[in-house]
């Protein structure tokens, strides 16, 4: 089952058209932000790894607190987009599965956008949060996002793409034919992946909207997140900021939540 999450996965992320709309964004998200800005100082001029840099959107901010900086993707892809876009900067082609280029306890800040880690199956997102763990320094920082499976989003099932009218005859045309390329990639890919969803009482594994239905994501709560965190060897009680930009306390029903993991100390 990780296997075929993976392979549809990767897919998409190494098509032309995935590439070139992660290719385009530089700035963070709302939570990104917030999450970046708690840590800022105490990680400023240390060594940070990007992981799933994509198209280097996160790069000129993660710059920004140290040029000691490396980004990498498994999709070679994105990785030629970044270094097209940041030509004096250093990025890589590889795995946050199998990180063997990465010294031990060598990283200050490691950070995994865009819900990044929700794009592998379940023994794969453990075994990248045992990398990430490996490769930090005592007390270093993990910063990621994740979907949040208590969200609606987690159960809205198959979702037309959106449509945007146009007064302008022309555009409308455009925009509608556009739609309706879109409505039936969607459907099929929603077809062709639905049996590869997973639902168990620790998470769930789901074919949304995302990409036409391009994709399986990994949601769950925050409060297995946590603990999944805890069991790889980080601070049980994760900070936790939620896609608009606030502080959780308790729980959320946004899509995507930012959390703050550190390492403890040896």
């Amino acid at each position: 089952m990780s296997h075929d999450i993976d392979r549809i996965n990767l897919r998409t992320m190494r098509s032309a058209a995935v590439v070139a709309h992660y290719a385009r964004p530089d700035e963070l998200l709302p939570h990104e932000r917030a999450a970046l800005d708690e840590v800022c100082d105490e990680v400023r001029g240390g060594a940070i790894l990007d992981i799933g840099v994509g198209g280097g959107r996160t790069v000129t901010a993660l710059r920004e607190v140290s040029t000691n900086y490396l980004g990498i993707d498994y999709s070679p892809e994105m990785v030629a987009a970044s270094q097209a876009r940041y030509p004096e900067v250093r990025f890589a082609h590889a795995d946050a599965r199998h990180m063997a280029d990465i010294a031990d306890a060598s990283i200050d800040l490691a950070v995994f956008s865009c819900n990044g880690i929700s794009m592998v199956g379940h023994g794969d997102r453990l075994a990248i949060m045992r990398e990430v763990h490996r490769v930090l320094k005592p007390q270093g920082v993990f910063l990621f996002t994740t979907y949040n499976r208590n969200s609606p989003e987690a159960s809205a099932g198959f979702c037309f793409p959106e449509f945007e009218a146009s007064p302008n005859p022309a555009r409308l045309l455009v925009r509608s034919i556009r739609h309706l390329r879109d409505t039936t990639i969607s459907v099929v890919q929603r077809l062709r992946h639905l049996r590869h969803e997973v639902h168990t009482p620790e998470y769930a594994v789901i074919n949304d909207k995302c990409h036409n239905h391009g994709v399986m994501l990994y949601y769950i709560t925050l409060a297995q997140q946590r603990r999944q965190l805890q069991a790889a060897g980080f601070d049980a009680n994760a900070p936790a900021y939620d896609c608009a930009g606030q502080r959780i306390v308790g729980d959320t029903t946004l899509d995507s939540m930012a959390l703050i993991a550190r390492k403890e100390a040896a």
